[in-house]
């Protein structure tokens, strides 16, 4: 079979708006879990010899909700990608969940690498964001079924 039959059909299988609203849930879990996260950690930025982070804005808050939110929902819309191959349920939420956290991950050791921020403050962060990723995954997942499935 061509390889753009077999991406059609499991595009076509693809609930849109279940993606969305699951999406939406994987996200809030998300904002929930990364909120605490950032709490326990956020000593060791305000800590930060030359810190000039501030207080965050009203704007930043909604910007960064807005991202958490799409987050949520990009690990969902992976999750129904990959989910003919390996299959329904948490094993697969969490391959979509380790897979937006390593490149998200790569991305945040750029900070590290252009000494915006030292390593001491990012590592523990990447690697705490894995866990509620998969969380949040999890989370996104259970509710999520395919187009025509009960």
């Amino acid at each position: 079979m061509p390889v753009s039959a077999v991406t059609t059909a499991a595009t076509n299988r693809i609930n849109w708006p279940r993606v969305l609203g699951c999406g939406a849930l994987a996200g809030v879990v998300w904002i929930v879990l990364g909120t605490l996260l950032t709490a326990l950690l956020a000593r060791d930025f305000i800590a930060l010899p030359g810190n000039r982070l501030g207080a965050p804005t009203p704007g930043f808050i909604v910007f960064n909700i807005v991202l958490d939110l799409l987050t949520g929902m990009g690990i969902v819309w992976l999750y129904a990608a990959i989910r003919p191959g390996y299959g329904a349920g948490p094993k697969t939420a969490a391959v979509a969940a380790f897979a937006v956290w390593f490149i998200v991950s790569l991305e945040d050791g750029i900070w590290c690498s252009f000494g915006l921020f030292p390593a001491r403050t990012v590592i523990p962060l990447i690697f705490g964001t894995l866990p509620a990723l998969i969380v949040a995954a999890l989370a996104g997942a259970r509710f999520y079924k395919e187009q025509g499935a009960a």
